[in-house]
Order: structure tokens, then sequence, then C-alpha cells
């Protein structure tokens, strides 16, 4: 292949990189902005992780309070207290959105049993508009727990994300989970050599 040839696409590799860097940065800019102050006490809030995961195509900040773990191509955030739980998933490559969200909202049916669904349609994920449902039903120890799924693709993956949060959450976390969906971006997966 002529030298030439590789030049524009590492360049245009590199100059998407640096866009979900620069949009990375803005969120995490934004995001540590409304938390630090939503604090009426005056206390400094800590500030946000970046995650980047680029094997999967998948980026996004959060508090740094938050703890993080991963498994394979599932990616887990858990709030301080615990509250809330939210859960990064890439089950599979290509657009299957349909069939992705069919098999999660069956998952969340059974574990939050019996459950009611509160609302199905379009939702935010990052700057695009994802396919999401909102159920209501009873997790461990018999407790009321609200889900909210989201389901996005790109032509390289389909992307699940799930938030678990109590009946009633409290309004910071709700706020904190919100700006982490606002900062998801998506892009073409890294392909290792």
């Amino acid at each position: 292949m002529p030298g030439g040839l590789l030049e524009p696409l590492t360049r245009r590799r590199l100059g998407g990189a640096a866009l979900v860097l620069a949009g990375l940065v803005v969120a995490s800019v934004v995001l540590w902005q409304i938390l630090r102050g939503d604090d009426s006490s005056g206390a400094e809030k800590s500030p946000v992780r970046l995650v980047s995961v680029p094997d999967l195509g998948l980026a996004f900040a959060h508090p740094r309070s938050w703890k993080t773990s991963v498994g394979g191509r599932v990616i887990r955030l858990r709030s301080p207290d615990g509250s809330a739980v939210m859960t990064f998933a890439s089950p599979v490559r290509g657009r299957h959105p349909s069939q992705v969200k069919a098999a999660l909202e069956r998952a969340l049916r059974e574990r939050l049993k019996p459950a009611t669904v509160l609302r199905d349609g379009a939702g935010r994920l990052g700057t695009r508009t994802a396919a999401s449902f909102e159920l209501s039903g009873f997790g461990p120890g018999r407790a009321r727990t609200r889900a909210l799924a989201l389901v996005e693709d790109t032509p390289h993956r389909t992307y699940a994300v799930t938030l678990l949060t109590p009946g009633r959450p409290s309004r910071k976390r709700l706020l904190e989970a919100t700006e982490v969906l606002a900062s998801v971006r998506l892009s073409k997966p890294l392909v290792r050599r």
C-alpha cells in the first residue's frame, strides 16, 4: 500500500479521537460545575473521572466518588451510598437495537418481578436519541426499585445502559446520573492489531 494512503487514514483517526476527547473534557467541566454548584454546605465536591474504552468505542464522565468495576464488555458504576447503580454494556457488534432492548426488558422484568412499564419511548444518551423504557418493580429485599434503560447503536456496536435506583431516589443522585448519561460519547471502536 502506498505511503500516501496511510497518512489521511491516520489523520482522520487522530481527528476523531481528538473530537471525542474534546467532548469528554467539555462534559467533565460541565458536570464538575453542576456538582460543585449543587452543594449548599460549601464543601468541595470530588472532581470527575473520565472513562474511555476505545475497544468498545465508549466514553463518559462520572463523579470521582462513584465506584467503577469492569468485567469484559460491562462497566458498572455505583454511587457512594449504593442507592444508584448504572451499567454500561455493549453485548453485540453491529446494529441490533430491537433485539437488545427486548432482551434487556425481559431481564429487568424478571429481576424486578412484578414489574410495571412506566414509560416506553425515546431518551437521551449523550447527544444521541436512544430507545428507552422505564420500569418499576421490587428488587432485593422486596424494596421498590426503578429501572431506566437506554439502547443505542452505531454501525459498529449496540450499547445498553441501565440505571437502577430506589422507588424515590434523591435529587442529588438523579442529577449525577443524568449528567453521566449526558456525557456519554459513542465512536468507532479502536481495532487493535
